[in-house]
């Protein structure tokens, strides 16, 4: 059986531990992105995820996971167009470009917090094609990071009693 959608676990979010199958040109969301998607809560994270990439989120397919508090769900920010679409990497994972064939099951480890997307699901965020989509899915994470650390930045210190 494949893996998709969150990893539940009291196992650190960087200390890949849990053996589990997912298709290839599956991308997993590391942990440190779900929480800052979050607010800090990997659990509201999860959900969030969960709405985007759900049976009724925007990309469809998975189970449902009902968003009960916060703005909605984030989208991922928006690739160039040509002209100024940057030369995409090469990726390590299996499966990837328009005709490839995707959603072999692989053998990955994955830590508590994270977030697998199925490969489907990332070939639709790149238009039909899968490398698109981890790329478009690398520059959110940059992203997220990039904008979770000017937040946390601009936060008080903690409360002094």
């Amino acid at each position: 059986m494949l893996h998709s959608g969150p990893i539940s676990s009291a196992v650190p979010g960087r200390t890949d531990r849990h053996g589990v199958h997912v298709g290839s040109g599956s991308y997993v969301l590391p942990a440190d992105h779900v929480s800052a998607l979050g607010q800090g809560n990997t659990k509201a994270g999860h959900a969030i995820l969960g709405a985007m990439f759900g049976g009724s989120g925007p990309y469809g397919g998975g189970k449902d996971m009902a968003l009960k508090h916060g703005p909605g769900a984030p989208k991922p920010p928006a690739m160039q167009r040509p002209g100024g679409v940057p030369k995409l990497p090469k990726f390590t994972s299996a499966g990837g470009g328009k005709g490839d064939d995707i959603g072999h099951p692989v053998p990955i480890v994955v830590a508590g917090g994270e977030y697998t997307i199925p490969a489907e699901i990332v070939r639709a965020i790149g238009d039909g094609d899968v490398k698109r989509g981890h790329k478009i899915l690398d520059d959110w994470i940059l992203s997220t990071r990039k904008n979770h650390i000017k937040t946390l930045k601009k936060l008080p210190g903690p409360a002094k009693a």
